[in-house]
């Protein structure tokens, strides 16, 4: 952790240094017990850090340029509080970490960001990005079912402003830093949405993807290292609309990586809030076009309880189905998984 402990000191420092700066501390701590059953040595029950959303220490500020010019910047620090280990492969800002300038005319951002695409997932997934049921388990991912990274390095993100009728836009530009190739390593992508004025009923988004010559396989640790597969190439498009008493979710997403790789993805969902509980539910869907006999399908439901506005109980049950040459969220080849959550979330 001493990563953490010098992130501290450095944000103490800028903080007493800059009194013209607002810089303010937050993060999320969150944990629970997880059951899963599935894997070739049987059933586990464990401690879980960031189920709901992943424990973090953050670090976000601005400053005042004038002429409504505003300069910017966030440093985050994944955790897991199971066993106090940094997350990220231990990244001292391994969430996010970029710096930039906003104005009328939007924010531009440097650094570590969130993909446009990943930010669109959030927009119409019931399970919030996060937690067994998120739409993550069957989308943005290949044939063989190895994950893109939601997360871009060496990123220039521009982001619209908020008062444009109801449209956002976002693109985003990584650089592949590759000598003598511009285009190896290089990710680009965009967003398109629109959410009805005065708190609307109506939330919708496309957003595309483009990675370069990469692609992101994870160990059991969480750890990625970086696998070369052709061009990784997603088109999504989702969106939620509030009847009040129910919010309905549905997204469609198309994947290729390759010349051989080709999936389609399917989400709907509904989401009902009962006051200081809320209960959500989603099923998914994964037609392998190139492997037979490989889809994958998914049903979730999980209960929130709101204990104040910075703590929530949450539970969550998720059962996912393999064909016979699948292995989602699993080591045997065509095996279910059945998975419960059971945690807190506290946010400051």
């Amino acid at each position: 952790m001493k990563n953490l402990f010098l992130l501290v000191a450095l944000l103490s420092i800028y903080g007493i240094a800059s009194a013209q700066s607002r810089v303010t501390v937050y993060g999320v701590v969150d944990a629970g017990v997880v059951y899963e059953n599935g894997h070739s040595g049987g059933s586990v029950t464990k401690i879980q850090s960031g189920i709901e959303s992943g424990s973090r220490l953050g670090f976000k500020g601005t400053e005042d340029l004038g002429n409504g010019l505003q300069a910017t910047f966030v440093l985050e620090q994944g955790m897991s509080i199971d066993n106090g280990t940094s997350t990220q492969g231990g990244r001292l800002a391994g969430r996010q970490a970029f710096v930039g300038l906003g104005g009328n005319f939007g924010v531009v951002t440097m650094g570590r960001q969130y993909t446009p695409i990943y930010n669109a997932y959030g927009v119409v997934d019931p399970f919030g990005n996060n937690t067994a049921g998120d739409i993550n388990t069957l989308f943005g991912q290949d044939a063989d079912f190895l994950s893109r990274d939601f997360r871009m390095d060496n990123a220039i993100i521009y982001n619209t402003p908020a008062n444009l009728g109801g449209f956002n836009a976002s693109a985003a530009y990584g650089f592949g830093e590759q000598p003598g190739n511009l285009s190896t390593n290089r990710q680009t992508g965009f967003s398109l949405g629109y959410v009805s004025p005065a708190s609307g009923p109506i939330n919708i988004i496309y957003a595309y993807h483009l990675a370069n010559n990469e692609n992101l396989q994870f160990d059991a640790d969480g750890n990625s290292s970086l696998v070369d597969l052709g061009t990784f190439r997603t088109h999504f498009v989702g969106g939620t609309y509030n009847f009040n008493v129910v919010r309905v979710h549905a997204a469609f997403e198309r994947t290729t990586h390759g010349e051989d790789h080709k999936t389609q993805s399917y989400l709907v969902g509904a989401t009902v809030p009962l006051g200081i509980h809320s209960v959500f539910a989603g099923y998914t869907y994964r037609n392998n076009k190139i492997v037979d006999n490989a889809n994958a399908s998914q049903f979730a439901i999980g209960y929130n309880h709101t204990l104040s506005k910075r703590t929530n109980l949450y539970s969550i049950l998720a059962y996912t189905k393999n064909e016979g040459n699948s292995m989602v969220n699993t080591d045997v080849s065509g095996k279910s998984v059945a998975r419960v959550q059971l945690g807190i979330r506290h946010i400051f």
